[in-house]
């Protein structure tokens, strides 16, 4: 598991934020779920391996919901690839965890010395399954088994007959409508929304100042790992109070030191680019338009064109 997704699991893992997901992505924002009914499970799932033999599979997260019952259990998969087996992945993670559903049942049964028949009625909890896909690339692979199934022309005529188990996937560029959250969730997502736009990231900090102002260390953690930007944390380190940071003094000063960086890369690059072209003229025996070209700026945006540079 990559840097990334750990960070996002553990942010994700809060029951507040948690909730928040569930709520903003199956409800449309309404308060259905409350943080205090969401209960830890253990993300190993026993399964069997290629060979048949026992074995283990991790979730990245899952929860119980518990109103003086049981209700549902939910689970959430970090994406940042794209992955072409991700319907059978989780219809499989599924059926293992309505397994583990079903021995639980059987051992309670046998606990309380009642034989348990095939035949009796099982009431299992629902899982659901959410696919959090966060990468930069749309997602073009199979969102539900029946795309990858290849129904050829003699079984194609009982197509509908096959069962098929489409995705609850996610985009957090395409499909999240980040309004419908109300916890810093909202503006986590926001910049991952804007990751590859710095001037748009800048609007939205601008736009929730008094949000990002008070940005729990978790949150940063994310946004520092998703915009794979290290100088980041070190603003974080010298704008935390407490167990907050303000993200928009460390956002500022880190804009400002790109903006420094970049200045330096463009004097650079046109030193390179001008010791490209004296290079070019000497090679031509062009040696009075290497002054000319040094004092003006139009000869030297000829040359640079004539010269393909």
């Amino acid at each position: 598991m990559g840097k990334k997704d750990i960070t996002l699991n553990a942010f994700l893992g809060d029951v507040h934020i948690f909730a928040d997901l569930l709520n903003g992505c199956c409800f449309q924002g309404k308060t259905v779920i409350l943080p205090e009914e969401l209960l830890p499970l253990d993300s190993a799932q026993y399964t069997s391996t290629n060979q048949g033999k026992p074995g283990k599979k991790y979730r990245d997260l899952k929860k119980l919901w518990y109103q003086e019952e049981p209700v549902a259990i939910f689970a959430v998969e970090n994406q940042e690839c794209r992955d072409y087996r991700m319907p059978v992945r989780c219809m499989r993670y599924d059926a293992d965890e309505y397994e583990r559903q079903i021995k639980a049942f059987e051992a309670e049964q046998k606990s309380v010395s009642i034989i348990f028949r095939p035949g009796k009625a099982i009431s299992l909890l629902p899982v659901l399954t959410i696919v959090l896909y966060y990468g930069q690339e749309e997602w073009t692979v199979p969102r539900r088994l029946s795309e990858m199934i290849a129904f050829r022309s003699k079984t194609a005529r009982f197509r509908e007959q096959i069962p098929d188990y489409p995705l609850r996937l996610i985009s957090v560029r395409k499909d999240m409508d980040i309004e419908l959250f109300h916890t810093e969730l909202r503006e986590v997502m926001g910049i991952l929304q804007r990751v590859d736009d710095k001037r748009a990231m800048q609007i939205f900090f601008e736009n929730n100042r008094a949000a990002f102002s008070r940005l729990t260390e978790q949150a940063f953690e994310v946004i520092v790992n998703c915009t794979n930007s290290p100088k980041l944390r070190k603003y974080m380190l010298e704008n935390k109070e407490g167990e907050c940071v303000d993200m928009c003094r460390a956002f500022e000063e880190w804009m400002e030191d790109c903006r420094t960086e970049g200045i330096k890369e463009g004097i650079k690059e046109g030193e390179n680019r001008f010791a490209r072209l004296i290079h070019l003229l000497e090679r031509d025996s062009r040696y009075s338009d290497i002054s000319k070209a040094a004092d003006n700026p139009a000869i030297r945006s000829r040359l640079y064109r004539k010269y393909g540079l």
